[in-house]
């Protein structure tokens, strides 16, 4: 069964391919013919394939993600994981999903043209409000980048997949433990590179793609606000229709780009 919907989800982003296709011309790399959305052609004679919207790269007579891995003298080698402050973006096999900012509000991460971007702060206690560039940072040992007391934390919901974060929590680090269930789920699960892939892991096999899943808002239609949350590629997620698959990259930024907290 599991396998099954695997082949389920891999047919449904393969049809956005088949779509995309269908509606360009082929184009010339030496003697082979392609389809530019589907490959990248390099020096006219070496063509990669590009993964949701991002190409691979030659390199000792194959590809690879610049995202997870590098290339030093034909050698492919991974990444380095993340040791610093980073932003997400979004990118989708759809042109309408590259390159989206990952923002935070309400508890949930989420990207589309009306995703909301929050974030507070108080002057109390002598903290300068205006310090903070108040966009979505997060930590690589699963914190915000966020000054309030008590800390925030990003995690995955262990019921349903979903990309959240917490309230500030009373006191340190240790009451994340007792207090959000599934934290080993997220801490085992994600893997996040220097400037490259934020990437979740299955038990049975890894995935470095995710799921961005239409939000239906209060009183509105499907669609309202064209928001979208993020969801980890879990089995019972993989059955919905209302989905955009894609992957999630990093990028370092400066810790003060974060906010003093996130509501």
């Amino acid at each position: 069964m599991a396998i099954k919907r695997a082949f389920a989800v891999l047919a449904l982003a393969s049809s956005f391919f088949v779509s995309s296709v269908l509606a360009e011309e082929q184009e010339k790399c030496g003697q082979a013919s392609y389809y530019p959305s589907e490959y990248a052609c390099y020096d006219d004679k070496t063509l990669c394939p590009i993964q949701f919207s991002l190409p691979t790269k030659p390199c000792g007579g194959g590809c690879y993600s610049p995202e997870q891995y590098s290339c030093q003298d034909g050698t492919i080698t991974d990444l380095a994981e993340a040791t610093s402050p980073f932003s997400l973006t979004f990118s989708g096999v759809r042109k309408t999903f590259r390159n989206l900012n990952v923002k935070a509000c309400g508890r949930y991460l989420a990207v589309g043209a009306n995703a909301r971007e929050c974030h507070a702060c108080t002057a109390a206690g002598g903290t300068n409000c205006g310090s903070y560039q108040n966009s979505t940072v997060l930590l690589p040992d699963g914190k915000m980048a966020s000054d309030v007391p008590g800390h925030q934390f990003w995690y995955i919901n262990p019921t349903d997949g979903i990309l959240r974060y917490t309230e500030a929590l009373a006191g340190n680090s240790s009451v994340w433990n007792a207090t959000i269930p599934g934290k080993e789920f997220a801490a085992q699960n994600v893997k996040v590179y220097e400037n490259g892939l934020f990437a979740w892991t299955r038990e049975d096999a890894t995935t470095h793609w995710w799921m961005a899943c239409l939000v239906t808002l209060p009183g509105g239609a499907v669609g309202t606000g064209r928001s979208w949350r993020i969801y980890a590629p879990t089995y019972q997620n993989m059955e919905r229709g209302d989905c955009e698959l894609g992957r999630l990259v990093s990028k370092v930024v400066d810790r003060k780009a974060g906010a003093y907290k996130y509501p």
